[in-house]
């Protein structure tokens, strides 16, 4: 008899303790999410280059004596362009045996020798010059050159907080046609920016006689993104008055 009434009210608390746990939980909170953006635009005031000096020839040592010449003299080059110039860096040298051809290429110097180097320069009305200067230099191919801005950082900073405000009002929009009040934020993530992008303006190029055009450097973007949870309550209903 014992046994049957042990039982039954284990049986009793089991189907109880659901109940029990529905009364007892915490209503779900309600929320919404949303990105924020925004852009800054600035003037860049940096150059950043890559730069790579590759030689091929007939065998390795050949190459490399060509390769070597030539990276001395474009690093003597850039070094004498003094305080225009900074955070000069070389990559280690490469070598390479190229073993596929297409068909009718010269398969003549099949070893090639390489270095990259990179480096920022700040004195935009030294492009030209050293373009052209850069051009004279055996097997030296300029690979790449991006516009920055010094205080990218600071700048992104703004953004982001810019970006917090246009999260705000998306996010109080959104409360309002769901008929909610919008409460403090329950969370915040920034994003992942993008690079400056570089932003062309209508603008002619200054001529260098018998070199290269000078840089239009125009515009960079700088972004900020974030995304933020705010809690939503509902709005109140006002209680109508008793009719007399």
């Amino acid at each position: 008899m014992k046994r049957f009434l042990l039982v039954l009210t284990l049986l009793s608390l089991g189907l109880a303790s659901p109940l029990a746990a529905d009364q007892n939980a915490s209503p779900p909170v309600r929320k919404v999410t949303v990105t924020g953006t925004a852009i800054i635009k600035v003037a860049p005031d940096q150059m950043y280059w890559s730069v790579q000096v590759s030689i091929n020839d007939a065998t390795l040592a050949k190459a490399k004596a060509r390769h070597d010449a030539s990276l001395t003299s474009t690093l003597a080059y850039i070094k004498s362009l003094g305080g225009a110039v900074r955070d000069l860096q070389t990559g280690g040298i490469r070598f390479d045996r190229q073993t596929y051809f297409p068909p009718d290429s010269d398969r003549s110097k099949p070893f090639s020798c390489s270095t990259q180097l990179t480096f920022t320069l700040t004195d935009f009305d030294k492009y030209g010059t050293i373009c052209d200067n850069l051009a004279k230099f055996d097997g030296v191919e300029v690979q790449s050159i991006d516009y920055a801005y010094s205080k990218q950082a600071d700048v992104r900073r703004d953004a982001l907080k810019q970006a917090l405000l246009n999260a705000h009002d998306k996010a109080g929009d959104l409360a309002a046609t769901a008929n909610c009040n919008l409460g403090a934020p329950l969370e915040i993530i920034e994003g992942s920016g993008e690079g400056p992008r570089p932003l062309m303006m209508n603008a002619l190029a200054r001529s260098i006689p018998g070199g290269t055009p000078a840089p239009v450097a125009g515009q960079i973007e700088i972004d900020g993104t974030v995304t933020a949870t705010y809690e939503l309550t509902p709005l109140q209903t006002p209680v109508a008055a008793p009719s007399k």
